[in-house]
């Protein structure tokens, strides 16, 4: 009744009160839109064309440095021509004239025969390199004993290559590592092929080309503009720009993806912008692939678009703040009624249905008191009736609750009482230690009576056990239990069967003819047809044998750290009234000492539980036998327990469980 008049008032209030609505979509909602959309357009398109004058310069200035890039490839070249023929000179001079005899190569005055073929001292090095890549011999001297094939798998192998072809080679410049200078180098192998004379020469006009670039790349902007070549250990030609540990990975991934990328940095309060571009060139070693490193100051920018975003928020404050002065203002005179209306609302809510809205004037907010107390009054009435029936049938419903507290108590005693014989038919743990020394037993009834037990004996040297899954738990699961126990013990003592398949079909024939007297042959005391499962085991210790006979459940015998399960028949006890009752399969068993074997029935495997609730399944049971087997056998039956409460979680038991393990020794 409640939710149904504030129902009515909502309804109402939304239909009538027309002046908020007048207010809130003409002057509030417009004026925050129209200022939010001027405001955020207006960032938008200053930060846009920032962004976009900046990128548009670096465009200009990385297509310059291309540009510049492609004249000195062409100046390189031309030097290149000129050095070529005079480094091969000097490679035959040292190969046919003091290294034909390569026996002391690696000791040879290197100054001295340069000096002698009039080499320059400071521009141009000798290098003798032995066949594993090491320089052993140099002019100079920084590089004695580098390894030549450490400079990746591309250099080792023309390294390689030059052995095999016994021909001049040259390359063209490249930096050098510890001068950041241009260097050539040529190749040559001696004639028995064991070293190769390598030649290294510096080159002024090179020099003077590439400090001429730097600078022009330099004065080209207001920007720091750098070239970063080889992709192994990126490095500038220019001598005073050393890159970061971090840097060198990042420059080195351009290279590898050969993309371009933009990222910025806070540095000394300052807002940087780092633009990479990967360049690739086709017609010179030295820049194969190149990186271009722009650097632009864009803290001005920051500070233009920051004050934008301060004058935008204190228009936006402004307008705002005027707008609720106002709307605070034409709008005081409505708020108070509705005020008051709320505050008899929330009375009304709390059990005062004696509170009445106060009527005054004649507008929409008294429309609604009108019918507002309107509403309180039918819900009085309602209420005032609704309360005398609650205690007419209070007396009745009290007198109900004794009688089903009574019959309660009944049900309950009686359940206990079964529960007392139901412990009365389960072997003594004494009895059950003195017939299997090393054994545990983990039984947990689903409820206060089990549907699932436990039996066994000993006769002629033969200890006999069985774990049964009754049809069923709770009660009518209890009364099969029974049922089982006796004709288990009717078929060892009075049938004196003693083979495991002989006693399940002695224990079937029972079970049916028991249920044929009872009139039980199509629906049973459980509301399904009753019957059993179970898992029975005859061992004999003298000579190492055991039998095994199962209705629908196994027999798991673990062994050397393997699981060996051992099916039943696939048929209940007492599932089947035809006259001629099918027999029972008998396994025999060759046992070893440290042999386990475990009995159980579907109860453990078939909980619920896991993050996602569903069945333990018997494969991930067998998995958990073989996984605790070589525990002692006294502390399984807690393992497997607490294994199963956390399985379980806050899942409700769905049946009973019981597990037998058996260890020979």
């Amino acid at each position: 009744m409640f939710i149904k008049l504030f129902r009515k008032i909502k309804a109402y209030y939304m239909r009538k009160t027309t002046i908020f609505k007048q207010l809130i979509l003409n002057v509030v909602i417009p004026a925050v839109l129209a200022l939010l959309i001027l405001g955020g357009f207006n960032y938008t398109q200053t930060k846009s064309i920032l962004i976009e004058s900046s990128d548009t310069k670096n465009k200009i200035i990385s297509e310059e440095v291309i540009d510049i890039m492609e004249i000195q490839d062409v100046a390189l070249e031309i030097i290149e021509q000129y050095l070529n023929p005079i480094m091969e000179s000097y490679s035959n001079k040292l190969v046919h004239d003091y290294f034909m005899d390569t026996k002391n190569i690696e000791y040879a005055d290197l100054d001295k025969i340069r000096k002698e073929l009039g080499m320059d001292p400071e521009m141009e090095d000798i290098y003798i390199i032995n066949e594993e890549g090491i320089v052993v011999n140099s002019t100079f001297e920084a590089d004695l004993g580098l390894n030549l094939f450490l400079f990746g798998e591309e250099h080792k192998h023309m390294l390689l290559g030059i052995f095999e072809k016994k021909g001049f080679v040259y390359e063209k410049f490249t930096v050098e590592d510890n001068t950041r200078r241009l260097k050539k180098y040529t190749y040559i192998p001696t004639l028995d092929g064991k070293y190769l004379v390598e030649l290294g020469i510096y080159s002024r006009p090179a020099d003077e080309l590439i400090n001429s670039i730097n600078k022009t790349v330099n004065e080209l902007s207001d920007v720091d503009v750098a070239i970063f070549i080889n992709k192994d250990n990126p490095r500038s030609l220019a001598k005073d720009i050393e890159l970061a540990p971090d840097e060198i990975e990042f420059m080195k991934e351009r290279f590898v993806n050969q993309d371009s990328v933009k990222i910025s940095k806070k540095i000394n309060r300052k807002k940087l912008f780092y633009n990479y571009s990967y360049i690739h060139r086709a017609n010179t070693d030295m820049y194969k692939g190149a990186v271009i490193r722009i650097i632009s100051d864009r803290s001005r920018e920051e500070i233009v678009l920051r004050n934008e975003l301060i004058k935008f928020i204190s228009i936006f404050g402004l307008a705002i703040f005027i707008v609720i002065v106002l709307l605070y203002r034409k709008t005081k005179v409505i708020t108070s009624p509705i005020k008051r209306l709320v505050d008899k609302v929330n009375r009304v809510t709390n059990g005062h249905l004696d509170e009445r809205a106060d009527v005054v004037g004649n507008n929409e907010i008294t429309t609604l008191s009108q019918k507002f107390n309107s509403m309180i009054e039918e819900l009085e009435s309602y209420y005032n009736e609704l309360e005398q029936k609650v205690k007419d049938r209070t007396a009745e419903v009290v007198q109900q609750k004794e009688v089903i507290e009574i019959k309660n108590k009944h049900i309950m005693d009686s359940i206990r009482y079964a529960k007392r014989i139901q412990n009365a038919i389960l072997p003594p743990d004494k009895y059950v230690k003195e017939l299997l020394p090393k054994s545990f037993i983990l039984y947990k009834p689903k409820d206060i009576v089990s549907g699932d037990f436990y039996w066994m004996t000993k006769k002629n040297n033969l200890t006999i056990y069985a774990a049964v899954d009754c049809t069923g738990h709770g009660v009518p699961g209890a009364f099969m239990s029974i049922v089982g126990n006796n004709q288990l013990n009717y078929a060892i003592d009075v049938k004196k069967t003693r083979e495991a398949s002989k006693i399940l079909d002695c224990l079937n024939q029972g079970v049916v003819n028991t249920l044929r007297e009872k009139g039980n042959e199509k629906i049973g005391l459980s509301g399904v047809k009753d019957g059993m499962d179970l898992a029975l085991v005859v061992i004999d210790y003298k000579n190492m044998k055991a039998q095994f006979a199962g209705a629908n459940n196994p027999l798991c015998l673990v062994r050397d750290n393997e699981i060996i399960q051992i099916k039943g028949n696939k048929m209940a006890i007492g599932g089947n009234f035809d006259d001629e009752l099918p027999k029972f399969t008998n396994h025999e068993i060759d046992l070893k000492k440290g042999d386990i074997l475990y009995t159980f029935s579907d109860g453990y495997p078939d909980q619920f539980g896991g993050h996602d609730g569903r069945k333990f399944m018997v494969k991930k049971f067998r998995e958990l036998l073989l996984e605790i087997h070589a525990n002692p056998i006294e502390e399984q039956e807690k393992i497997l327990e607490d294994r199963l409460e956390q399985w379980r979680g806050k899942e409700e038991q769905v049946d009973d469980i019981i597990i037998i393990g058996v260890k020979i020794e």
